[in-house]
């Protein structure tokens, strides 16, 4: 016997002429997605990531009078302008990085050629003569060799990176440099808590991550290599590494922690993470004096994506990126 046709069936809807779909391309989502993390409108966000920093040059005592340096350079006609709360620091009004590279004074270890934000790193460190330091991912060298000139290379400097090849470059540096006290080595960092127990005085952990903050979006494929796994799969990581760091801290030791990404899951995530772990772990300000300086916030991020982040990283620092400074976050931890 038949079955009786049925008689209630709908077609499907056809989609409306000329409706457009919308598809949301890596540069939508990147902008959606920092005009969030910094509060802005999103027509500000272009403007922010398409100013390269102004070059900056930090003096280097450790190879000769900084003053001497800085009168050669006057007279090669630089544009010097001093940073008030970065000793020996100075902004290069009239030449590039490329330029000032090819100097003779940068090639003999003079100066080095250094972002603002990352000059800042050592001096929150703030170290002292005759500590033990660790610079826990010190490749290319710029932080181990501020952090030897401001203990004038008194005390020890323990630089790793996880790069066999980027550890032969540091080491090329720390001697271009005259960073004396300073031991390159090749190791996993993620491994020195259980080497090194409660063995330096202060940590360095300038950490691996997606670095927004140096995306500069007027280049070609300015966002080839970011994306949403990559955040991800960093906080896992700096996550091991800030309790490997911590772990190797002194009673009373400093611990800096840092990243050029503007993620509040690899910045103010990783130091909660931290917090909840250890008891005896406390943030501290940032007492360098910034003021007259754009581009700086200490607006810790305290609630993302769904997850709540210890009020204490409102003490943490957060650099927007500017005509000065890359974008960068840094937090000062003591340990009790």
């Amino acid at each position: 016997m038949l079955k009786s046709k049925r008689t209630n069936y709908k077609k499907p809807r056809k989609e409306p002429i000329n409706q457009k779909k919308t598809f949301f391309t890596k540069e939508n989502l990147f902008i959606s997605r920092m005009a969030s993390i910094l509060m802005v409108p999103k027509p500000m966000i272009m403007g922010i990531f398409s100013s390269r920093a102004v070059t900056t040059i930090r003096l280097n005592p450790l190879k000769g009078n900084v003053e001497a340096t800085k009168k050669a350079l006057e007279d090669k006609e630089y544009k010097l302008v001093e940073i008030p709360w970065a000793k020996n620091c100075y902004y290069v009004l009239n030449y590039d990085k490329s330029e000032v590279s090819q100097s003779l004074e940068y090639q003999d270890g003079k100066f080095y050629i250094q972002n603002l934000s990352s000059i800042l790193d050592s001096l929150v460190l703030d170290p002292q003569e005759g500590e033990y330091v660790l610079d826990m991912c010190a490749a290319p060298g710029s932080k181990t060799t501020h952090i030897a000139a401001l203990m004038n290379n008194k005390g020890k400097i323990l630089a790793n990176d996880i790069d066999m090849s980027r550890v032969s470059s540091l080491k090329n540096v720390l001697y271009q440099f005259g960073a004396k006290n300073a031991k390159a080595t090749y190791s996993d960092s993620a491994e020195f808590g259980k080497k090194y127990p409660e063995y330096f005085d202060r940590v360095l952990l300038d950490a691996p991550c997606s670095g927004e903050g140096m995306i500069y979006m007027n280049s070609q494929k300015p966002l080839r290599f970011w994306g949403l796994d990559k955040i991800k799969r960093n906080s896992f990581l700096q996550k091991d590494l800030i309790i490997s760091a911590f772990r190797t801290l002194k009673t009373g030791g400093t611990l800096v922690y840092s990243t050029c990404t503007l993620e509040p899951e690899e910045n103010e995530g990783v130091i909660s993470f931290l917090l909840q772990h250890f008891p005896n772990a406390t943030v501290e300000d940032i007492d360098i004096d910034l003021a007259g300086e754009k581009g700086f916030t200490s607006k810790g991020i305290t609630k993302w994506s769904g997850n709540t982040f210890n009020p204490a990283v409102k003490k943490t620092l957060r650099v927007i990126p500017n005509s000065k400074m890359m974008g960068f976050y840094i937090a000062k931890i003591k340990k009790n």
